[in-house]
């Protein structure tokens, strides 16, 4: 079938400028810039891409932050040369922590007041080109980005994102049960720091698979504040500390109406709980599985645009 034209015309820099509101308040949020290929995008996956003028690429809004814009309708203006979007917007949409970009009225004498009050300090959210945060960010966006394309032939992980039966949370249990017994001594591969290593990381991944699955964002996570230096814990607790991590198992077993996104946390809030008794930073595991994702070459878009190369 051969895909009409878009009835939009767009300017000689081919972009055409779209106002964002919110579809139940009515609220304007912000404007942006659309190329053919953004606004093919936003239609086709139901969530607002941009054009960056400053970057020169495709952006997904809130793919780093979480805070995604729904599309809920397109109208185009009278001479088809502007956009006007209703969405359901999660989270603020300004990168300065506010719920409008519009959060300010300039004044007769020229001077701003703000007029809306501030959801979110920038630095939680963005944080800066190194720690926890954006490192967090850019792991759990690379998961999104398995799911949202269809990677299913040579990529595992897009299948199961993309598959949506459980055997994920099956996979889940399995390995918080085998990091228990890591720190326990009933399941050994190499040596206790090893295996701690390696099975923490895996209980990461299948947490990331689980709960993006299930269309929850990093900022409903929050995972770099669950991994960012939990209370020293010494190896005389590890055999309570292995308890509670069988029972976390069970929780994601038979938890259907549990809040998943604060059972995330806290699972991998125990992660950063079992790595300290080893004194393995659970930074590590985020980095190890993101120098790893990096070799893929399809993900490799996901990373020029998120890194900023």
């Amino acid at each position: 079938m051969i895909e009409s034209p878009m009835p939009v015309r767009f300017g000689p820099d081919g972009l055409v400028p779209a106002v964002i509101v919110e579809a139940v308040t009515g609220d304007v949020l912000m404007v942006g810039f659309m190329n053919d290929e953004a606004l093919r995008h936003t239609r086709r996956t139901g969530y607002v891409h941009y054009w960056s003028r400053g970057r020169h690429t495709l952006w997904k809004k809130g793919e780093p932050s979480g805070h995604l814009q729904e599309v809920v309708q397109i109208s185009v203006n009278c001479e088809l040369n502007s956009l006007l979007i209703e969405v359901n917007q999660r989270g603020a949409v300004c990168h300065d922590g506010y719920p409008t970009c519009f959060y300010r009225h300039l004044e007769p004498d020229n001077s701003l007041t703000q007029v809306r009050e501030r959801w979110f300090d920038p630095a939680d959210v963005y944080g800066g080109k190194s720690g926890l945060a954006s490192s967090t960010r850019r792991w759990w966006g690379a998961y999104e980005s398995l799911r949202a394309h269809d990677w299913e032939s040579t990529s595992g992980t897009s299948r199961l994102l993309r598959a949506g039966d459980d055997r994920v949370t099956v996979r889940l249990a399995e390995e918080l049960r085998e990091l228990a017994g890591a720190l326990d001594g009933s399941h050994r591969h190499v040596g206790a720091k090893s295996d701690v290593t390696l099975e923490g990381g895996q209980v990461c991944y299948w947490v990331a698979l689980r709960c993006i699955r299930d269309g929850l964002t990093w900022i409903q996570v929050r995972p770099d504040r669950a991994l960012d230096a939990p209370p020293t814990v010494d190896e005389t607790a590890a055999t309570s500390l292995a308890g509670l991590l069988r029972r976390e198992a069970d929780f994601w077993e038979t938890g259907a109406n549990l809040d998943i996104s604060a059972l995330a946390h806290g699972t991998l809030a125990m992660v950063a709980s079992a790595c300290a008794v080893f004194g393995i930073p659970a930074s590590s595991l985020i980095v190890a599985d993101l120098n790893d994702m990096r070799t893929r070459s399809y993900l490799a878009p996901y990373f020029e645009a998120a890194e900023g190369r």
